[in-house]
């Protein structure tokens, strides 16, 4: 082992940064969604492994630059060497797969948001080309050469049916279409949702972060010449450098969309209540305090159930629990079994879908909520109106 030296000190202070970036839009978008909306998709799956993918090439070039990665190959004893190009390759490896299912990751996101027939099909066919495509060339990587450690030890004896090159190039230019089709396709459908256009600017950006994928994937395709290079520790520095960057981003944007929940919630200062087991509910104080009288509205998701807390046993201590009147200030929770675009993108984003397909039957649920007090009277509690009974109805508080 001859230590880190040459180029290994820089490229991996980017992988690193890559990695941590990286793993940190993992953990948002796993408590994102497993905690906060509770559904947890293949899409968020393949983020994941993803994001591990990346760890792993950053831990496998760790090694490799202990071995001589990022030195001159001539200046490495032959044992240093060899090893240093085993660990490399290795390294490449989880790179080759984990840009593919980066991609198919946001392909897969897409697929949760797009109702239109051929918008489907296309997202399925860029995802599994781009796969198939990592995988092939992933395997061919390994068996160009038999022997596979006749690939980087001259003391082993093997043949070699044919060239990594092309097939790498082949690779390059795949990723590149992909990270610019993944980048403009949401503008496709973007302006046909019904949500502010502000908001449809900001989501449609954020998924186009991919350009800057596919501008560090031509970049990658261009250092492609280091794999047939004999000073191959040296020469695949900016190979290695770049490969990492486009995964990286991608990541980022795949990521971004989906933690506009997470956004939301802290920005207004919705909360979920964990200790009652309703991490999918939504829920707002007035201010603070339980004799609050600040009328605050919540928005409801999906009126599937309500629950109130009934431990504190508030002003109406006779009421059903599920009425969520049993104090002066009301916490009522709001939650359901919505697992599709509205907890992605947002509210705004179902009504659209919904009814932008003709010959499709809607199906609107009404809740009626009426207090029996003690001198016998009943008084019905008013039903939200608003345009979008499923995105902007509000709850007022029962005095």
């Amino acid at each position: 082992m001859s230590g880190m030296g040459g180029q290994a000190p820089m490229a991996m202070a980017v992988l690193w940064t890559m990695a941590v970036v990286t793993l940190v839009f993992v953990v948002l978008r796993v408590y994102t969604r497993a905690v906060l909306v509770r559904s947890f998709g293949s899409d968020d799956y393949v983020y994941v492994l993803s994001g591990f993918m990346l760890l792993f090439y950053a831990v496998f070039l760790q090694v490799s630059s202990h071995y001589g990665f990022g030195q001159p190959i001539a200046a490495l004893d032959l044992d240093s060497a060899v090893r240093a190009v085993e660990w490399e390759m290795i390294g490449q490896t989880f790179a080759v797969v984990g840009m593919a299912t980066a991609k198919v990751s946001l392909g897969l996101f897409l697929l949760r948001i797009v109702v239109k027939p051929w918008h489907r099909v296309v997202l399925w066919i860029a995802s599994v080309l781009i796969l198939a495509v990592s995988l092939v060339v992933g395997v061919l990587f390994w068996t160009q050469c038999l022997p596979p450690r006749s690939l980087y030890d001259p003391r082993v004896k093997g043949t070699c049916g044919f060239g990594i090159a092309p097939f790498s190039l082949l690779l390059g230019v795949a990723c590149i279409v992909a990270d610019f089709f993944f980048a403009a396709f949401p503008w496709v459908f973007i302006w046909n949702l019904n949500m502010k256009h502000k908001e449809k600017v900001t989501i449609a950006a954020s998924m186009s972060v991919g350009v800057v994928a596919g501008v560090a994937g031509i970049i990658r395709t261009v250092s492609l010449g280091g794999i047939a290079s004999r000073n191959y520790t040296e020469d695949t520095v900016p190979l290695i450098i770049w490969s990492a960057v486009e995964l990286a981003v991608t990541m980022v944007c795949a990521g971004v969309p989906v933690l506009r929940p997470l956004y939301r919630r802290i920005k207004g200062g919705i909360t979920t209540d964990d200790s009652a087991g309703n991490s999918n509910g939504y829920y707002k104080h007035g201010t603070g305090n339980d004799n609050s009288t600040n009328q605050d509205s919540i928005r409801l998701k999906n009126m599937s159930s309500i629950e109130t807390d009934v431990e504190n046993n508030r002003g109406f201590p006779g009421a059903h629990p599920k009425l969520g009147i049993r104090g002066p200030t009301t916490v009522t929770y709001i939650k359901g079994d919505n697992h599709s675009d509205e907890e992605i993108l947002g509210p705004e984003y179902r009504q659209s879908q919904a009814g932008a397909q003709p010959g499709q039957i809607h199906i609107h649920e009404h809740v009626d909520v009426h207090v029996e007090r003690a001198g016998g009277g009943r008084t019905p509690v008013p039903r939200p109106e608003s345009g979008d009974e499923r995105d902007e109805e509000s709850l007022r508080e029962v005095a």
